[in-house]
């Protein structure tokens, strides 16, 4: 069973339902919708749509997929579900994240960081000084190249080997000597569970109950930047090659 908020698909009977009125789709609406409920995070370009949801012998064109989301997009809205498909202009169509709920945790973030992760969809890991995980939100899993190792009472570092060599870095960040670190644009192994490209934030976090300075480690989804940081490139190259050849013309 997928889920987005009061909207519901499930496969195995391939109904989708909205507050428990079940909608009428077409195929291909049908397959739209699973196949972005199924990689929540994930932009999916037209061109990516096709080759994943069409044949070979019967590859459409981008419009006919733009038809079948705005389609889509009126019988959810029909049905009172708005605002489920979000376009991310110049890249494709997502689906839109749905406000947090924050849940209280037994080490209890503070108020203010809270309000940082939800303001930023992130999600965090606490770690003791020797980074060793106390406490993880339920998402850290998707940004991990190895989810297996995201665990309480594992090294932070075995399941984010991008942290591996700054271990002093973090040090200093215990001991108030340093405020933060970032690692940004750091690449995911391709798997569609998985954002393209994080970011990683670190900054200590200390509570009232304890003396112990904790690291909270922030994990943030830049895959969109980064792609369309590449197209500005790729497009900025183009140019030049343009006038490059018009200059010896």
């Amino acid at each position: 069973m997928y889920e987005w908020g009061d909207l519901h698909l499930d496969p195995e009977a391939c109904e989708v339902s909205y507050q428990g009125k079940i909608l009428h789709l077409w195929p291909k609406e049908y397959e739209l919708l699973k196949l972005l409920l199924e990689h929540p995070k994930r932009v999916f370009s037209a061109s990516v749509l096709i080759d994943r949801l069409w044949s070979f012998d019967s590859v459409p064109a981008e419009c006919t997929v733009r038809a079948h989301i705005k389609g889509l997009r009126r019988k959810l809205k029909n049905a009172g579900a708005e605002d489920v498909i979000q376009t991310v202009h110049g890249l494709g169509y997502r689906l839109s994240p749905l406000p947090k709920e924050t849940t209280k945790s037994n080490l209890s973030l503070c108020p203010m960081m809270m309000k940082i992760l939800a303001l930023h969809d992130a999600e965090y890991a606490l770690v003791d000084k020797k980074l060793i995980i106390l406490e993880v939100s339920s998402g850290v899993k998707n940004f991990s190249d190895c989810p297996d190792e995201v665990a309480i009472g594992r090294d932070i570092t075995a399941a984010f080997p991008e942290l591996i060599g700054i271990e002093s870095i973090l040090l200093t960040i215990l001991d108030n000597q340093q405020k933060s670190f970032d690692l940004k644009g750091i690449a995911r192994s391709d798997n569609f569970l998985r954002p393209d490209y994080i970011n990683i934030y670190v900054i200590s976090e200390q509570t009232g109950e304890s003396t112990d300075p904790r690291l909270l480690i922030l994990f943030e989804d830049s895959s969109e930047k980064m792609i369309l940081k590449q197209k500005v490139v790729q497009q900025e190259y183009e140019a030049y090659l343009i006038l490059e050849d018009s200059s010896k013309s």
